[in-house]
């Protein structure tokens, strides 16, 4: 008989096959890669870092942090409203 823990691992996919999983990171490159080009600018000009972009790229990182987090959380079917595309609602 197998216990739940080696039968859930069994169900497992692995994080990087993740839609989930590689949408949160290229989003993250999408709204990090401008930060860091206009930081290095600035770098380049003032030979000084700017604050605010750093604290950008914290946010960045933390948020598609939590979302990675939820996608591994995830654990129950998830449903759409009428009039969206994905699955709805079972009756």
């Amino acid at each position: 008989m197998l216990s739940n823990a080696s039968s859930s691992a069994t169900l497992a996919k692995s994080i990087f096959k993740s839609k989930t999983f590689w949408g949160a990171v290229l989003t993250a490159v999408a709204a990090i890669a401008p930060i860091v080009a206009k930081s290095v600018n600035d770098y380049q000009e003032n030979h000084k870092i700017d604050p605010n972009s750093v604290a950008q790229i914290v946010v960045v990182l933390a948020t598609t942090g939590v979302t990675i987090l939820g996608r591994l959380d995830a654990s129950g079917p998830v449903y759409t409203p009428n009039g969206f595309p994905g699955p709805n609602k079972p009756e």
